[in-house]
């Protein structure tokens, strides 16, 4: 039984942050109905093609800002995916929402579709910085919005959170970890704040508008927030993830597992165990295609031997679960090499037949050793 999941990607957002590099498009949601009618193209043509056996258990609505979506185009889209797949197994349906976009009302009508998981882009509590990273909504949309998808009876909740941002302090930090705490969400994910090249957080760097915080201090946020959510009971089962007991997020887990998934939208990407396939990274391209009836499709590469092993050990690592030494059938010709590394690094690892992992404090190694793991390409 192969577990696999469906992520829809959702391209429109009200206002694009300076930080995104992720295919999103503002102030075009006039065009979501003509959108969504070819998204519903592309999810009937990919069905023609599919004749594998896998159980889907989660879909992931991400974007983007999927919370601009009426409740009625979600049902029309999850209504398409079950007239295409076998969906019936889906235990967990997550859509993406950023604070102050979705009412009560909304976030009721989108429980009552079966979406059982959401995940609240709060980034920060602290006034200044959303105004920096140009979020378009309040630390007080932030608790509004949580708290109304608890009345909308939501019991699987998700904060983001973004830490080494220019101007943060460790106070800062601190403090809004103290108020996520106190809310209680199944789920905390903590993201450092990337600069990501072509983007405008990118360009301020360059023209020395913005300066990043040092290293130092991005290393001691994130071994802070570990510490600070562990003793709150939160377990910590991947580098940016935190959850309370059984509440993991099941389709995270398909992509760090290499399990396979069907993806939908602009830019979209899916994988079936051995190729990856991506979609046009353009809306305008992708519905032109979809109206000719051709799949919206950008690149695809198949997986050496080579890569399925290094994606295990780059995957791996970054999971409470680590490296699953049955997914590796070789380690290549160099095995003496590769023990050498292993023995370089075995005071943050623990070792066993069946699996190497990171010890329980050592997650900020996982790049690190991934790099001297993973084996270069005959």
């Amino acid at each position: 039984m192969t577990k696999a999941g469906i992520y829809v990607h959702i391209p429109f957002c009200k206002f694009k942050c300076i930080y995104c590099d992720y295919y999103s498009l503002e102030k075009r949601e006039e065009e979501i109905p003509q959108f969504l009618e070819m998204l519903i193209q592309e999810i009937q043509l990919t069905a023609l093609d599919y004749h594998e056996h896998w159980v889907f258990d989660t879909i992931f609505f991400g974007g983007g800002s999927p919370s601009l979506m009426e409740p009625e185009w979600l049902d029309k889209i999850i209504n398409s995916l079950h007239q295409s797949f076998d969906i019936s197994k889906v235990k967990e349906i997550t859509l993406e929402a950023n604070p102050g976009e979705a009412s009560r009302k909304q976030l009721t009508e989108f429980r009552k579709l079966g979406i059982n998981r959401l995940s609240i882009g709060f980034q920060s509590l602290q006034s200044n910085l959303l105004t920096f990273l140009s979020r378009i909504h309040s630390p007080k949309d932030c608790l509004t919005t949580y708290n109304n998808a608890r009345d909308a009876d939501f019991d699987n909740i998700n904060v983001d959170m973004l830490y080494n941002i220019p101007g943060q302090s460790q106070q800062n930090w601190q403090a809004d970890l103290e108020l996520i705490i106190k809310l209680a969400p199944e789920h905390i994910s903590t993201y450092s704040l990337t600069v990501e090249k072509n983007t405008p957080l990118h360009k301020m760097i360059l023209n020395g508008q913005v300066t990043v915080p040092h290293k130092e201090m991005d290393q001691s946020m994130f071994e802070f927030c570990n510490k600070y959510l562990t003793t709150h009971g939160y377990n910590h089962y991947e580098i940016t993830s935190y959850s309370q007991e059984g509440m993991e997020c099941y389709h995270n887990l398909h992509n760090w597992r290499l399990e396979p998934y069907l993806a939908f939208g602009p830019s979209a990407h899916r994988y079936d165990g051995h190729v990856r396939e991506w979609n046009i990274s353009s809306l305008d391209t992708y519905m032109q295609k979809l109206k000719q009836n051709e799949k919206p499709l950008s690149g695809s590469e198949t997986l050496s031997l080579t890569d399925h092993i290094n994606e295990a050990i780059i995957y791996g690592l970054r999971t409470r679960e680590g490296i699953q030494l049955r997914k590796i059938k070789s380690w290549g010709t160099d095995s003496e090499k590769m023990k050498a590394i292993i023995t370089k690094w075995e005071n943050r690892l623990i070792i066993t037949k069946d699996f190497i992992r990171l010890k329980a404090d050592d997650f900020m190694y996982a790049d690190k050793i991934a790099s001297d793991l993973i084996l270069a390409q005959s």
